[in-house]
């Protein structure tokens, strides 16, 4: 496949260069900018469910408010990361995202960076922390090849679930990339997948990461205990210290 070439473009007066059609938010975390995020995890399809990336962007004249993690780069944009615009409506986000996660450290914390300490917002009913970021749904398609999550409904209907009609999926591996993805602590799905695991025997006990396709054959011998599994501390060495469901996920394109 031929590389994307490279584009230049201006973010907060810093002259700087990218692959043509990337993700701007990973080009501007590339270029050293701190641009906030919750939904967005390399590899996986951008989703701008969080909102909470927002940038401006200029082109000629035209002058527009967008999610930057699904705004693909562009040759000549000038980034503005920091006007009283985007500080507003990104103000406005994290209050909604109080009000749907009133429980979650990494909302509370990133609230507080920006000087929203509360909401005006009513919490939602019933509690979750979910704030619908869509990335257990992402990580288990894209990554795990499993497609065992799901979001439905629309509006204030719209909930995670599980494939089909919301009964535990028999495609589920038990990798437990959703919960390691979740921003909010909300996906608790390993310990559920790894019991289904459990109550199989000999041949039929295979090792997550077989089903997950880096192992492929491969038996567990460690009784599911991934935590004191030497193989699963190679694997997640070689996936730089994330989960292992890294290693499916393509890597991002540098700039020629």
């Amino acid at each position: 496949m031929t590389p994307a070439p490279a584009v230049s473009f201006v973010a907060q007066g810093k002259p700087c260069r990218g692959a043509a059609g990337a993700s701007l938010l990973d080009a501007l975390r590339r270029e050293g900018f701190e641009v906030p995020s919750l939904c967005h995890l390399k590899g996986l399809t951008p989703y701008g469910a969080c909102r909470v990336c927002l940038v401006e962007v200029q082109r000629g004249r035209k002058r527009l408010l967008t999610t930057s993690c699904n705004f693909p780069l562009q040759d000549g944009l000038e980034v503005l990361l920091d006007t009283e615009r985007v500080r507003e409506r990104r103000r406005v986000v994290l209050e909604l995202l109080l009000a749907m996660a009133p429980g979650a450290e990494a909302v509370r914390a990133l609230a507080a960076q920006d000087g929203v300490t509360a909401t005006r917002l009513a919490a939602r009913s019933p509690a979750s922390d979910c704030i619908l970021c869509g990335l257990c749904v992402r990580v288990c398609r894209e990554g795990a090849r499993a497609e065992a999550l799901c979001l439905s409904a629309r509006g204030e209907q719209k909930a995670l679930g599980t494939r089909p009609f919301t009964e535990f999926p028999p495609e589920c591996i038990g990798c437990g990339a959703c919960a390691w993805v979740c921003p909010t602590g909300a996906v608790s799905m390993e310990k559920t997948a790894v019991a289904r695991l459990k109550d199989r025997w000999g041949s039929a006990r295979p090792c997550r990461y077989a089903l997950l396709g880096l192992l492929p054959g491969s038996l567990c011998e460690n009784d599911y205990r991934c935590a004191s599994c030497e193989i699963d501390a190679r694997l997640v060495d070689r996936a730089g210290g994330k989960h292992p469901v890294m290693l499916k996920l393509p890597a991002p394109e540098d700039p020629a």
